[in-house]
């Protein structure tokens, strides 16, 4: 019995991300945020269109994650690439991008507004972030493909 089961059952209910998979909703729901928050990061501060290459490919990567996760949810490729996809919008979206450093093609713009932006950016990548942990946390699924 794991230590999740045993404060489930002597705890009367208690629960942990690791007692239970990420419904394939609220995957999609998190792919969701993160996509609208990077869209709005762009449309903010770049000047894109909703239907340009920098927002229509990520809404398609973000639509295939979820198929992917819906369809096999227990797959360890599939958790470790909604991570991997989360875990990129943060740290090069949100955070890289908005410092002035010289291995980018462009200087960032250095005011409140952008630091704001890229705020909003990195917050929404958060609950991708922890439903992805979540589902890693799970035992592997007995039929799922790695």
């Amino acid at each position: 019995m794991s230590a999740v089961q045993r404060r489930t059952e002597v705890g009367g209910g208690l629960r942990t991300s690791a007692a239970s998979a990420p419904s394939p909703l609220r995957v999609g729901l998190a792919l969701g945020v993160s996509w609208v928050t990077m869209l709005g990061h762009n449309l903010h501060e770049l000047p894109l269109a909703v239907s340009d290459l920098e927002n229509t490919g990520p809404l398609l990567v973000a639509l295939v994650l979820s198929v992917a996760y819906w369809r096999r949810g227990g797959s360890r490729a599939v958790q470790w690439a909604i991570l991997g996809w989360a875990l990129l919008n943060l740290v090069i979206g949100g955070i890289v991008t908005v410092l002035p450093l010289p291995i980018l093609p462009f200087v960032p713009e250095q005011s409140l507004d952008h630091y704001l932006a890229h705020a909003v950016y990195t917050v929404g990548q958060v609950p991708l972030v922890l439903v992805a942990v979540a589902a890693l946390r799970r035992p592997p699924h007995p039929h799922a493909s790695h």
